[in-house]
């Protein structure tokens, strides 16, 4: 079957505004489940109820086994970096316990508490929110917004304890980014390789349509089919509505940038 042909019903190749648009039970359900996880997420004491409400919960968890914890804001880079890491470790003739895709800063405080290796991915919040918008067609614009802003800045006073990977980084270079991990907790990841990234992205593809059915909105790779309903995002976040949101966003982004810069 090709791509077209297992499009989700919340990604329109006609109008690329109705599944942003829509109304319906569904999307008001998911929004209060979101809501939430949301003010769940921020307090490790209650990460077991966060894990229990996210799909394979169970084995996102950090455990004693765990080596490296890897987490972010969705749509930021973390399963690149999972899957990435997985390949090279594997071709070193290892396998590597990873605790990832939490996406909660209480993910990251437990991992701080406990003393793990932590990788933190960032991304620019304008490519973070279209993406997050696309995979989750429910979630309001502001409340997107908003979301992203608050995770960053929970996190942000625990910068010097973990490591912080931009998009470009992790998926340009993300051998290099393993570099700085070792150096920076005393481990020894193996150093993975751009030229196996067509790997990865299989790998991707792979565990995406075992726990997503292969749907288009949500694989965590580059789509051209997805570029109607970005457009039209992109246009909609640049309305003055959201002119003070994205500012804020944006500036604790550039807190980032600066701090990994050393500045």
């Amino acid at each position: 079957m090709t791509a077209l042909g297992r499009l989700p019903e919340h990604l329109s190749v006609d109008d690329p505004s109705e599944p942003f648009t829509r109304r319906s039970w569904r999307y008001t359900t998911r929004r209060a489940l979101r809501r939430t996880r949301e003010l769940l997420g921020d307090d490790p004491v209650f990460l077991p109820i966060v894990l229990r409400s996210t799909p394979t919960g169970n084995v996102r968890k950090i455990t004693p086994e765990t080596q490296i914890v890897i987490e972010g804001f969705p749509r930021s880079g973390n399963t690149f970096a999972f899957f990435a890491l997985k390949h090279a470790e594997h071709l070193a003739g290892r396998e590597v316990n990873i605790a990832s895709h939490v996406h909660t800063p209480s993910q990251v405080r437990l991992a701080m508490w406990e003393r793990y290796p932590t990788l933190v991915v960032i991304r620019e919040p304008i490519d973070v929110i279209t993406s997050l918008l696309i995979a989750a067609p429910h979630v309001r614009f502001a409340s997107a917004i908003k979301e992203y802003t608050h995770h960053h800045r929970e996190i942000f006073p625990l910068r010097d304890r973990f490591e912080i990977g931009t998009f470009r980084e992790v998926t340009k270079d993300f051998g290099e980014v393993t570099a700085r991990v070792n150096k920076r907790f005393g481990t020894d990841f193996a150093r993975f390789d751009p030229a196996d990234e067509e790997a990865v992205f299989e790998a991707i593809e792979e565990n995406h349509r075992v726990l997503h059915g292969g749907t288009e909105n949500v694989v965590p790779r580059p789509s051209n089919l997805r570029k109607a309903e970005k457009d039209w995002l992109l246009e909609q976040l640049a309305q003055p509505q959201y002119a003070d949101l994205m500012a804020e966003a944006e500036a604790v982004y550039q807190d980032y940038e600066a701090y990994a810069r050393g500045e």
